[in-house]
């Protein structure tokens, strides 16, 4: 642990809060979350997770002390806590800046970085200026065994709350009833990975792979459904491998399987997949199931080189990225929403090697592309590895990458038009009128704007309003109506 770092021992209490007069009376939380869909689920969990009359004593009150609320990260707050993303340099980056943004703006609040970027790098995170709490993955979800202690530390270094993995770590969520500010559930269904990628330094962020038990995931798309929910998202760090570490085969397939049978009114969305773990039992659900299996796969591909693919320690070669993208949209059905991660720039990536990667997207029926620069992340073996590929040609290559992205982005725009799709109204920035909504396959619509955040509609999509990758389809013959009204 550096110098500006001081831990504390959070397994042993908390330190006691000093009287202060002006104490309050409610102490207030703020959160906001950076990076994937898993981190959402976890800034939810640590919501849920507060103290209830548990931690900060006010001045006059008995004991037990005060309850912890959560509120808006614009609001008036006693700690601001962001739940952190390091998959990149830039994410790093971008908590940095926000660290530094809410302290000068809320200089007498309390400022705690949580998550991946503290559990992998607690001495960078405690440098920060202004920041008062470090806590890693393994604590971030027991609040009340951390916040006390940041409220009650005196100015100086940071408190850190990190601890290292066990080899053998259960798995544990927090059970959700809701999930603030969002119209479809992101359920956690697994954690960790085991499997190291090069360049990769989650498998340090979250620790080992470990499951969920199924009967908790039906119990908690239970919950989620009888709360409001109409589309769950099942999220995972390495989604593919739910069940292996029990030993268990096919299990992803098992669970959404029986889902669809426990929960019938529900939809349920996959997180992104390895190509190798589509198997044919995932294929056959999208084929019998489909709209409420959502036609949509987001392949975590990374390269369609096969010697880049070595070099990154992934597990599959391009022919099998080739089959598997193919089986699913004959599986899916027509307008099936494919799209895929890839890295340009990697350690020893040639000309030709793009050039297959180039080749490979080009051939695939994809709906849209995520591209990252190569940026090597100390620690991990591809910052080390021979024959780093020249930032300018690592641009170049992402920007040929993006283009053909936004090709295929506005063609799968325009061939939705005139088509009925279920969609799931959101609450989300739009033009007047008219409100955000997401497709089965993942478009972005626009709907009238007096349907609720959270419906469940049928709706028929116009044509695309020009021809940027940002703008959604839309137009003034767009109709939208309750599900249960469809003709």
């Amino acid at each position: 642990m550096g110098a500006n770092a001081t831990p504390v021992a959070v397994t042993e209490g908390a330190r006691p809060m000093p009287s202060r007069p002006c104490a309050p009376r409610v102490v207030r939380v703020a959160f906001t979350t950076l990076g994937c869909r898993l981190n959402q689920f976890d800034t939810e969990a640590m919501k849920a997770a507060l103290p209830d009359g548990a931690g900060l004593p006010a001045a006059g009150s008995p004991p037990d002390g005060v309850p912890w609320i959560s509120v808006e990260w614009e609001d008036e707050a006693d700690v601001y806590v962001i739940n952190s993303c390091t998959v990149t340099g830039k994410a790093d980056q971008k908590c940095r800046q926000l660290a530094r943004a809410v302290k000068r703006r809320r200089p007498h609040a309390r400022v705690v970085v949580a998550g991946c970027y503290a559990q992998t790098q607690p001495d960078r995170v405690a440098a920060i200026e202004g920041i008062d709490g470090v806590v890693g993955n393994t604590l971030k979800e027991s609040p009340g065994r951390w916040l006390p202690a940041v409220l009650a530390a005196p100015p100086g270094p940071p408190v850190v709350a990190v601890a290292p993995f066990p080899r053998r770590l259960p798995f544990a969520a927090a059970p959700l009833e809701r999930f603030a500010g969002h119209s479809r559930a992101f359920v956690k269904i697994q954690d960790g990975c085991d499997l190291r990628c090069a360049y990769c330094l989650v498998w340090q962020a979250r620790g080992p792979a470990r499951s969920r038990p199924a009967e908790e995931i039906v119990a908690q798309a239970a919950a989620l459904e009888t709360t409001g929910f109409r589309e769950l998202v099942l999220a995972g760090v390495n989604l593919g491998s739910y069940g292996r570490e029990r030993g268990e085969t096919d299990a992803l397939a098992a669970l959404v399987e029986r889902l669809l049978a426990a929960r019938p009114n529900l939809r349920l969305r996959l997180g992104s997949l390895h190509p190798d773990e589509v198997t044919p039992a995932l294929l056959r659900l999208w084929t019998r199931a489909t709209p409420r299996l959502r036609p949509h796969l987001h392949l975590s591909l990374q390269s369609g080189d096969d010697d880049v693919l070595a070099r990154m320690r992934r597990p599959y070669r391009a022919a099998v990225a080739r089959e598997t993208a193919l089986a699913f949209a004959a599986a899916a059905g027509p307008h099936a929403a494919l799209g895929a991660d890839v890295i340009a720039g990697f350690p020893g990536e040639t000309e030709a090697a793009h050039a297959r990667t180039v080749e490979l997207l080009a051939g695939l029926p994809l709906a849209y592309l995520h591209v990252f620069r190569f940026s090597p992340r100390p620690g991990t073996p591809a910052a080390d590895l021979p024959a780093p590929v020249p930032p300018e040609t690592a641009t170049a290559r992402a920007g040929e990458l993006r283009r053909l992205g936004r090709r295929r982005r506005r063609e799968f725009a325009a061939a939705l038009a005139g088509s009925w799709r279920e969609a799931i109204v959101e609450d989300g920035e739009a033009p007047a009128g008219w409100r955000p909504a997401t497709t089965d396959n993942y478009a972005t619509v626009l709907v009238p704007g007096h349907w609720p955040a959270g419906a469940l509609v049928h709706l028929k999509i116009g044509a695309a309003a020009g021809d940027t990758p940002t703008a959604p389809p839309r137009a003034d013959d767009v109709v939208a109506m309750p599900f249960e009204e469809q003709p």
